[in-house]
Order: C-alpha cells, then structure tokens, then sequence
C-alpha cells in the first residue's frame, strides 16, 4: 500500500490534484473499514443502528481520506524504510519511518488478517493511534449529541473537506 501510494506521489509530472485523485479510494482497498469504524466508536458501537454503522464508516473514510488528501505535497518526496513486524495468528505490526525532507515520522500499522489479505485497522503515527484519538472526541460527541449529531458533524466536515479540494 505505502509503496503503491509513494509511487503516485513520486510522479512529478502530475498535480496534486492529479495525485489526489490517483491516490483517493486506493487506500480503501487496504483498509479493514467495519474494524476500523468498530474500534474507533468502541463500546457505542454496539449501540449504533445497522445503517448509523454504514454511514459513520462511509463518513469516517471520508475524513480519513480528506486528511491525509490534505497534505500530499508533504508526503511527495518520502521514502519508507521498513524497520520490523511482529505477527501473531491473525494479527500483524509493522513499523516504518517515512523519511520526507527533513522529517522523519515514524508509523506502526497494526493490521489483521482477514482471510483473503492483510489489511489496516489502525495507524499510530508518532505515537499516538489513530483510533484512539477519533474514539476520544467522537465519544465525546456521542455522550453530549447522540449518534446522529455525530453524523451531522461529520457529514459537515465531509462537505468543508471537499469544498476544499
């Protein structure tokens, strides 16, 4: 996945928006999106309506992908050295340092198998894991406004995201 996407980024004869766009959907095939979303809303997720389930995964991708959209000229003349991983039945961690300029940030993947491939279900990028830092404040939201004022609120960053691009 990181090399695929890399490649993109790499091709200096392309925008960003061409980069963007090249790139926007292919993270998705790498992803385990139903874990993801399951581990990012945590205990509420038993709560949560089939379709408020579908709909906060197809929001919550969304997001993701907007972010990290956002700052693809960060990311254009990294390299990746993969340093180990540690595997165990179903469940992989792979850390890595992408090395951009004069930055090195470092990113474990913590993947599982889910019987076809390997996929991601979190990231933790200097330290800090992704799903834990959206299960956080989307907690939060949920306790104060309820499932549907945490889809409102990210159906709006959604359309502030993609009138950005």
């Amino acid at each position: 996945m990181v090399d695929t996407i890399l490649n993109v980024l790499q091709q200096s004869d392309l925008s960003s928006a061409e980069k963007k766009s090249l790139v926007s959907g292919k993270v998705q095939e790498y992803l385990n999106i139903e874990s993801m979303s399951r581990r990012t809303l945590g205990s509420y997720w038993d709560g949560a309506t089939e379709e408020q389930r579908k709909t906060f995964a197809d929001l919550f991708v969304k997001i993701l992908e907007g972010t990290y959209l956002s700052r693809i000229d960060d990311y254009s003349t990294g390299t990746v050295q993969y340093l180990k991983q540690r595997v165990k039945d179903d469940k992989a961690i792979v850390d890595t340092v992408i090395v951009s300029k004069e930055l090195e940030i470092p990113v474990q993947y913590k993947m599982i198998y889910d019987g076809n491939a390997w996929q991601v279900f979190d990231l933790v990028i200097e330290g800090v894991s992704l799903v834990k830092n959206y299960r956080s404040s989307y907690g939060e939201i949920i306790r104060q406004e309820g499932y549907d004022g945490l889809l409102a609120l990210m159906v709006e960053k959604v359309q502030t995201m993609e009138s950005a691009m």
